[in-house]
């Protein structure tokens, strides 16, 4: 099997089935900018693959609908910045202007280079790719080369640490202990952030985790080696967000449409007390989880949440702490989906947080 395809298919099962769990909201419901969150700074993080009509679509957007994108974010005045600078504001408790947003780019596909960077040098906007270092002049028909990725930088991109070979993180040698696993984890990040450091004199410490997947251990330990830790799964993000593991919108397949783009780019921070569990992981096809949800949220009461593009049971448990419970009908057979939740806010514009579940016994 080639490296385009082989690649490709291992991002189908999880985005097959995440196509399917954002509601569809209408863009009527979208009006003029406010300041929603408490602390007044709040973001979103677009993801993208490929950029290419010749490409596997479950990982990829046209050029022509990636225009439309940047054509959206432009007429409607978003504040573009670079993703470092986004999350250093949100962790000083810094103020951002209402609709900001990073782009960011996994696996540091050619496409990027020749389709997107002309658009984004254009209405120089910066942006980040996460570069899987073993990939890159691998295939010169597939992936940038190292100086096309410093020319990039040369002109404003972050360029960021995607692992050395992108391997399934949950999935442990046989015979290896918990350390051996942790460090072999840790050397996958290390080695890549130092050849990042070689190539482009950049180290920003930002991790996106391959396949989006991630566990506690592996969420303290990219704290230990000082990362952050982005993840691919759905949702703004402020300053109470998780830092080992933000969410980003991804933006490929189903997910490209301009039907929900709007909605998604302009939706708003879910603030929460406790979410239970606190791991993805999960070994049941069906798993259910328990949230407090902040007061301050108008219209709580009215929470939707959906898997498979189905909408599931949302159980009020405690009315004083808005404590809920969330379950399924579905039997989930992929290796990784979510519940993507989902409440009216001001201005028509919908609060939105995502709950990732990864079964690591269910093959990619």
């Amino acid at each position: 099997m080639n490296n385009l395809y082989q690649k490709n298919i291992f991002y189908a099962g999880a985005l097959i089935l995440s196509a399917f769990f954002i509601p569809q909201l209408t863009n009527a419901q979208i009006s003029d900018p406010i300041n929603i969150t408490p602390n007044g700074a709040q973001a979103v993080i677009l993801q993208y693959h490929h950029v290419s009509s010749s490409t596997p679509s479950i990982t990829s957007i046209t050029p022509e609908d990636f225009n439309l994108h940047m054509d959206y974010l432009f007429e409607n005045n978003f504040n573009i910045l670079p993703l470092e600078q986004i999350l250093q504001s949100l962790q000083n408790g810094e103020e951002l202007a209402d609709f900001t947003a990073a782009i960011t780019f996994d696996d540091a596909y050619l496409s990027v280079y020749t389709e997107a960077f002309p658009v984004l040098k254009e209405l120089n906007w910066p942006f980040t790719i996460f570069v899987t270092t073993s990939l890159l002049e691998s295939n010169e028909r597939l992936y940038t080369t190292w100086e096309q990725i410093r020319e990039m930088a040369e002109a404003g991109a972050t360029i960021a640490n995607h692992t050395v070979n992108h391997p399934y993180f949950l999935d442990r040698n046989e015979g290896d202990s918990i350390n051996d696993w942790l460090n072999n984890i840790g050397n996958e990040i290390s080695l890549a952030e130092d050849k990042i450091l070689q190539e482009t004199g950049q180290s920003h410490r930002l991790l996106a985790y391959p396949y989006g997947e991630y566990e506690p251990r592996i969420q303290a330990l990219i704290q230990e080696l000082g990362f952050i830790g982005l993840a691919q799964h759905s949702g703004p993000i402020n300053a109470n967000s998780d830092f080992t593991a933000l969410p980003r919108f991804p933006f490929s397949g189903a997910f490209v449409s301009m039907n929900t783009f709007p909605n998604k780019v302009k939706s708003l921070v879910f603030n929460l007390d406790s979410i239970t569990p606190t791991s993805p992981i999960t070994a049941v096809q069906k798993p259910s989880a328990e949230i407090d949800f902040s007061r301050s949220i108008p219209r709580i009461n009215e929470l939707s949440c959906f898997n498979n593009s189905e909408i599931i049971n949302v159980e009020l448990l405690d009315q004083e702490t808005m404590h809920f419970r969330i379950t399924t009908h579905i039997e989930n057979q992929g290796r990784r989906f979510r519940y993507n939740c989902t409440a009216l806010g001001p201005e028509g514009r919908y609060y939105w947080y995502s709950v990732p579940w990864i079964n690591p016994a269910n093959p990619e």
